[in-house]
């Protein structure tokens, strides 16, 4: 036998012996002879799990191992929203492993048909990424609440205890001197109106001199972080019932300028994606595919597919992404960031003076029209819009009365298609969207008609209609686009003229299949509306919607809020939520009291005290500055969940506004809903323990990339770790609203809340009296149950519990198409529906629109100024309407901080899960090389980035593609 001495004297003698002496115990039992600690299962494959699956060698078939579970949900570990097969120990319930649904669209391109045995799915895994993997750190974080959490101290201080929960659901619905147990002086005498309070005055006004204001009880705000669909709709059910407008997604602090842009050109519809697998070549803005962008692994997968057919594509950013830009069919354009707009409209302004935009698809003014040429969807480009100033309705789009045309009357004309032209269009059905209404010029006599009634219409137009100076929408984007020059706008964006021209020229070669897309990059800017306002319209020029390898809007969802139960409707609630939002979303200010009374003693309006947003929703930023200053009214109880804003929105950390939040005077009663103590959730009155996604319910319809319809369903597949109520149910989000309104008498709640299809009242005492009723109705959408679950599904998956502890919840009939869905993780249609020939499977039925008159009739609610209702580049601005580079002179603070999200990391709740810190432990001040030499940097370097509001420690990473 070869002992330790004689090791070492073997190494010494080839050399190295003296690097290892000092670690010869480590060393002697790094030789795979040797044994230390605890055996090891096998000597191969030392501790490795043992497979979920069992394979007979006899028959070649698969049988589950009865040691293990396994279960399909959906994955939150990004927005992706992966599909996820969850491996589990039979006999202690504990996760063991995380996989991806091979049923699933978002984990294989060839995802299994719904019909597909358990046992037969073994041979076909499904993938999930890293941060997928690590969802079950997630589940058993050490720092995990169970119990819920009083403060004891003043905010922040860090001091708390736990409290029962029917002392905390007492404390917070009865409110008045709940801290008085606490050391904090500023709390101690301090009457906490709660809920019961609030919603008594829910017939009082906010504001008895403002009544748009609307009631007292929008004292209450809902501030949430990634709460998604059916959980936010179960959410704002709790708050319709209570009587407030004020529940709030982060939308704004994520990408609420690209779904602005998006629904401006794609009424309707918050999101468009490209046909990826169908396409020819594509335009990547600001998001790169492999790293960004969701489902982030969908995409990569279907480019690096795409690419090894000849796909092209380019990837525009100021930052190089790692596995974005590979091989000859691939390419990195290096921008400035926020300039995005600039190099579209460049583009746009070349496409349109070189006639390499589609103008028979824009002369269609009409929905018939579109259809009998073969088109599959149609635009705005030749409807008028009045464009002089004086005008009463400048901006807007010319009407029939002011074009002297007559009213509408009986049914509006329609142009018929030929046998051959409707087989193109076979099961399109479109809407005009009100083309009746709009004018245009025919293109035949010269005269202005309805545009339902023109057959071809003038693309290029500027006139006067009746009186009226107008322009057609096409000519307005023409002019905005030759506001400045190929050269001004390379200038501005640092792309050089040739290469702009270049990829004008290669995205109108390619027909139908080019797209262009982007997401929050060009989006996460003060201009981020107007960037992607431009981008959508090379997609428009080119008339991609709805055809293979161009542009489509998914294929949507399968209802959970309609069918066998009605989940919309609130039994016994007879009006809803009014009054202006407390972020003043969706409101315009000019129809405010504050507007007026200015108005009235002879003022400007102009500024607002804090801006007001008529376009946009989820206004997430403004909660806590506005709660703060008051504007345009306190609040009472303000509810986080899953919310960092301290962390997640720019400015919000600063010492100044958290020393007024710690005040209880600006907003009395904060509770927190969290599965930890967070960097935000810190400064609670109260934390409640939540689920996490592996032990809560949610419905999520299909991303847009996918192309085909189905539903998600994330649902409890192991028993949550928090805490139960005395009558067993664990603590979660939902268990506090539904106790919060059982003691309130809240519609909607309580043994008569939710009605089926033959109007009988269920009951809604526990979270699965909705979420079952929710998947039921997925189970029997459009007239069509799923197949009722085998007896290998409800083996496999062990559903028999989940039945037996809900029983009351669901009829009889449904429970066996409810447990198939699932079975399955949710319910999704076949793969080929995404395409039918030539065109996409589900088009976006709508008019695309080149201009947006609701943009255009409208004010910056700051400046007083008059938005565009056309794609512009507009450089990026402050509220006031200073230019970026005015504020921060580029002498004194000679660089530019931008940011990314990497992939292995989302926002603040991965920076727990262990195992993703060992691939990165942490981020880098990345720096290029350039920049790095000029101020003699090196890797890993200790340095403090400071701006003219903060500073912030890290180490260096020189690098290249910055």
């Amino acid at each position: 036998m070869v002992g330790r001495r004689t090791v070492l004297q073997l190494l010494a003698a080839g050399g190295v012996g003296a690097g290892f002496a000092g670690n010869y115990d480590v060393l002697w039992h790094m030789i795979p002879f040797n044994d230390r600690g605890k055996k090891a299962k096998n000597r191969v494959w030392g501790n490795s799990d043992e497979p979920e699956w069992l394979l007979d060698s006899k028959t070649g078939k698969h049988r589950i191992n009865s040691k293990f579970i396994l279960r399909h949900t959906t994955d939150l570990q990004c927005h992706s929203e992966c599909g996820l097969r969850v491996k589990i120990d039979r006999e202690n319930g504990r996760i063991v492993r995380i996989m991806g649904n091979p049923y699933h669209k978002n984990c294989r391109e060839d995802y299994l048909l719904y019909s597909t045995a358990l046992s037969d799915s073994a041979r076909f895994p499904g993938t999930v990424c890293a941060r997928g993997n690590a969802g079950l750190q997630t589940a058993y974080d050490p720092y995990r609440l169970t119990v819920p959490l009083k403060r004891v101290g003043p905010r922040g201080s860090g001091k708390w205890k736990p409290i029962e929960w029917e002392t905390f659901i007492d404390e917070v619905v009865d409110g008045g001197k709940i801290f008085a147990d606490t050391d904090d002086p500023a709390s101690k005498d301090l009457a906490v109106l709660g809920f019961r309070g609030l919603h008594a005055k829910r017939k009082e006004p906010m504001d008895p001199d403002a009544p748009e204001m609307g009631p007292r009880t929008n004292g209450l705000v809902f501030q949430g972080g990634r709460i998604k669909k059916s959980r936010l709709d179960f959410v704002k059910r709790f708050t319709n019932a209570f009587g407030t407008v004020n529940a709030f997604e982060h939308t704004n602090v994520c990408e609420v300028s690209h779904h602005v842009a998006t629904e401006a050109v794609y009424p309707t519809r918050h999101a468009v994606k490209p046909d990826v697998l169908g396409a020819e070549f594509l335009l990547f803005w600001g998001t790169s595919p492999g790293d960004a962008n969701f489902p982030m692994q969908t995409l990569g997968r279907m480019v690096a597919q795409a690419r090894a057919k000849g796909m092209r594509y380019v990837c525009i950013d100021p930052v190089l992404h790692r596995g974005s830009v590979i091989g000859e069919f691939a390419e990195w354009v290096p921008i400035k960031p926020g300039t995005d707009g600039a190099l579209a409209m460049a583009m746009v302004r070349w496409i349109l003076e070189n006639k390499r935009y589609d103008e028979d698809y824009l002369g269609h003014p009409n929905r018939d029209v579109a259809l009998q040429h073969g088109e599959l969807s149609h635009t705005d480009a030749t409807h008028l819009v009045i464009v002089d100033p004086s005008h009463d309705r400048f901006g807007a789009f010319l009407s029939l009365d002011e074009a002297g045309l007559a009213p509408i009357t009986g049914k509006p004309t329609r142009f018929e298609a030929t046998e051959t032209e409707w087989d193109m269009a076979k099961g399109l059905v479109l809407t005009n969207e009100g083309d009746e209404a709009r004018v245009v010029i025919d293109a035949a006599t010269g005269h202005p008609g309805r545009a339902n009634e023109v057959f071809s219409a003038v693309i290029d137009y500027e006139g006067v209609v009746a009186g009226v100076r107008v322009k057609s929408a096409f000519r307005l984007l023409k002019e905005s686009a030759l506001e400045y020059s190929l050269d001004e706008y390379s200038e501005a964006c640092g792309v050089p003229v040739k290469k702009i021209i270049d990829l004008a020229r290669e995205f109108t070669s390619h027909g139908r299949h080019a797209a262009c897309e982007f997401y929050r990059g060009p989006a996460k800017h003060p201009n981020g509306f107007y960037n992607g306002f431009a981008i959508h319209m090379l997609n428009v020029l080119v008339g991609n919607c709805n055809w293979r390898g161009g542009i489509g809007a998914g294929g949507g969802h399968y209802d959970w809020n309609k069918g066998r139960y009605d989940l919309k409707k609130i039994p016994g609630l007879s009006t809803k939520p009014v009054g202006v939002p407390l972020s003043r979303e969706g409101v315009y200010y000019e129809r405010s009291t504050e507007y007026r009374k200015k108005k009235e003693a002879g003022k400007n309006p102009y500024p607002a005290k804090r801006p007001w947003f008529p376009h946009t929703f989820n206004v997430y930023s403004e909660l806590l500055p506005s709660a703060i200053e008051r504007y345009p009214y306190g609040i009472d109880i303000l509810i986080w969940h899953m919310a960092t804003p301290l962390y997640s929105v720019p400015g919000q950390g600063n010492e100044e506004l958290i020393e007024k939040l710690k005040d209880p005077k600006n907003i009395p009663l904060i509770i927190a809903s969290d599965i930890v103590v967070g960097d935000t959730s810190m400064y609670a009155d109260y934390v409640l323990p939540d689920t996490t996604f592996l032990e809560r319910w949610v419905h999520i319809g299909m991303h847009e990339l996918t192309l085909v319809k189905g539903t998600s369903v994330r649902w409890p597949v192991i028993e949550p770790l928090t805490g139960k109520t005395r009558d067993g149910r664990h603590f979660s989000l939902e268990t506090f609203l539904i106790d919060v309104a059982e003691r309130l008498g809240l519609p909607g709640f309580g043994d008569k809340a939710i009605a089926d299809k033959d109007g009988k009242l269920w009951p809604l005492h526990r979270r699965e009296d909705y979420y079952l009723k929710a998947t039921a109705n997925v189970a029997f959408a459009d007239g069509e149950p799923v197949p009722p679950a085998s007896a290998e599904d409800m083996e496999v998956c062990d559903l028999a519990p989940i039945k037996e502890r809900y029983i009351d919840a669901l009829k009889e009939e449904e429970w066996p198409h409810v447990m198939m869905v699932l079975a399955r993780g949710g319910r999704f249609e076949r793969a080929e529906s995404a395409w039918s020939g030539e065109r996409l499977g589900h088009p976006y039925r709508h008019r695309l629109n080149l201009y947006s008159e609701s943009v255009a009739t409208a004010r910056h609610s700051i400046t007083g100024e008059r938005f565009r209702g056309s794609p512009q580049w507009l450089p990026p601005k402050t509220a006031e309407g200073f230019g970026i580079d005015a504020i921060d002179k580029a002498e004194q603070w000679p660089l530019q901080v931008l940011t990314y999200k990497g992939s292995l990391q989302t926002h603040s709740r991965l920076c727990s899960n262990y195992v993703l810190r060992e691939i990165q432990p942490s981020n880098w001040v990345e720096i290029s090389t350039a920049s790095a030499n000029e101020m003699g940097l090196r890797d890993n370097d200790e340095v403090w980035v400071v701006t003219p509001h903060g500073r912030r420690k890290g180490r260096i990473k020189v690098r290249e593609g910055l």
